[in-house]
């Protein structure tokens, strides 16, 4: 998709091609850093949302499909948006369940209707978009959750390594262009609290994850999952990418 914007501005993609197909094939036969990362963010929803069967869960910038996979894998009724054409594609074609619909749409142009989902995941999107737009999304994220539904996001940790791994990564080519083409907004823990809380969303857990562990699978898995537990315990202090955990504002 072409990152070229909506008449009111909104951008619609980024202005390099992803392949449809990216996060599944980082998932199943990246190499093994990358298929550790991505496989620690599917581990993440797991350990945040207490996930049940029947649940409404929406995955927004789902990319390949493989988180809202994994959503629907446990239960969970599952409504799944990008405006990626060739991701949409790709999902539809892999993924094919009765509790999983693949939507080709721009986030600001989402029908459902508000309150309308008891889980609402969106992983490593808002760094894709101006700061304004970032606003503008997470309010309309907080309109379509359910009073006691839970918001999941994650992105780049401005304040790690994460803008050197960027760099090296756009050098060598071990990814689309990232740098000022695909991420254009940078987040620090704070910045990404405030602007949840700001969106009137409460913020009821916040951290970091991806630290050193997965540079180590490609050396050694069984390593990288024990340094991983390790850098839990102490609170991810080298962790490359942010989460948090959100819910609509509680009244007073």
């Amino acid at each position: 998709m072409s990152g070229k914007a909506t008449p009111e501005g909104w951008r619609r993609g980024d202005p390099v091609a992803i392949p449809g197909s990216y996060q599944y094939d980082a998932l199943v036969a990246g190499p093994a850093v990358q298929r550790f990362w991505h496989r620690r963010k599917l581990e993440l929803v797991s350990a945040l949302v207490p996930l049940r069967a029947g649940m409404r869960a929406l995955d927004v910038g789902c990319g390949s499909g493989v988180v809202a996979h994994f959503l629907a894998g446990q239960g969970a009724e599952v409504d799944a948006v990008d405006a990626n054409e060739g991701a949409i594609r790709f999902a539809r074609a892999r993924f094919e369940r009765g509790n999983l619909r693949f939507h080709l749409t721009a986030a600001n142009e989402m029908a459902f209707a508000d309150g309308s989902f008891d889980l609402i995941v969106c992983l490593e999107v808002i760094e894709h978009l101006p700061a304004a737009q970032v606003a503008a999304l997470l309010g309309l994220l907080g309109r379509l959750l359910a009073a006691e539904g839970a918001l999941l996001v994650s992105t780049p940790n401005g304040a790690s390594l994460w803008p050197v791994i960027e760099r090296l990564m756009d050098l060598f080519g071990l990814s689309p262009p990232m740098r000022g083409e695909q991420h254009i907004t940078r987040f620090t823990r704070g910045r990404l609290v405030q602007a949840l809380g700001a969106a009137g969303l409460d913020v009821r857990r916040s951290g970091r994850f991806c630290g050193v562990a997965p540079f180590l699978a490609g050396v050694s898995w069984r390593l990288a999952e024990r340094l991983d537990t390790l850098e839990h315990r102490v609170g991810q202090p080298l962790g490359n990418l942010l989460y948090a955990l959100a819910g609509k504002t509680p009244r007073p």
